[in-house]
């Protein structure tokens, strides 16, 4: 019989495809009526069978004290290639892990609309853990676009212990929403904004930084580079120190 293509891809050898699809033509069969219709010595059809078997590809039954072997049905196949490709997904974050340790390129992503920005936020919550901490230059978009979703962010935050220095534009609004600093886990300092406007809003965490826009359109770009998250730290926390001293 030919190669077939799918069955190669699945790891399955020539005589491996060979047993599978003469007992798809048989539907059941002993070892030995196996080894005769694919032509393959009984020894090494023992062996073929047991590792069929163990990735999958053969059942068993008995019938009158014989024991008899099954194809697993072609369309269940599919079913196993998506088993697969969900436990990829689910070793996705540990691989990427190791990939990104010796990755040297950074990594650029952007994101489009509220739903983006809001993935970008959530982003900050999973890559971080107890204790660790948000650096954050805040425009005041944020809290007028994002108000029932920022509270809920703020929440969850919170609970993880995951604290916030942010440096925002004075507006009596914004006074009135930083009066929750301590429960929130926030420090923050005032930025004259006839000085220092923010168009933009930058949070910088772990190895990332994202920065968000709101108007026209807003979007969102994440960045994941050592060497610039470090560079951006080092800057913030020169605004932050000197923000201290005026």
């Amino acid at each position: 019989m030919k190669i077939i293509k799918s069955l190669q891809k699945l790891g399955l050898n020539y005589k491996e495809q060979e047993i599978y699809l003469a007992l798809l033509q048989l539907e059941k069969a002993t070892a030995n009526q196996l080894a005769y219709k694919a032509n393959i010595k009984r020894p090494t059809t023992y062996d073929i069978i047991a590792r069929l078997q163990k990735d999958g590809f053969i059942g068993q039954t008995t019938e009158n004290g014989k024991r008899l072997f099954v194809a697993t049905p072609p369309e269940q196949l599919i079913e196993k290639i998506e088993d697969q490709k969900r436990e990829l997904k689910n070793d996705l974050p540990f691989l990427l892990s190791i990939y990104n340790t010796k990755a040297q390129k950074p990594k650029v992503a952007y994101f489009e609309g509220s739903s983006g920005i809001k993935q970008l936020y959530e982003d900050t919550l999973n890559s971080l853990e107890k204790g660790d901490e948000i650096l954050a230059y805040v425009a005041n978009e944020t809290i007028e676009h994002l108000e029932e979703y920022a509270v809920d962010y703020v929440k969850r935050r919170v609970a993880k212990e995951i604290s916030l220095r942010g440096i925002y534009q004075d507006t009596p609004r914004l006074r009135q929403y930083l009066k929750n600093d301590a429960k929130e886990l926030r420090t923050s300092r005032i930025a004259d904004p006839e000085r220092f406007p923010l168009k933009n809003e930058i949070n910088i965490y772990a190895n990332k930084m994202i920065i968000l826009t709101y108007s026209p359109e807003p979007f969102g770009i994440l960045i994941e580079s050592n060497e610039a998250v470090s560079t951006q730290r080092t800057i913030f926390e020169m605004a932050w120190q000197g923000l201290a001293a005026s």
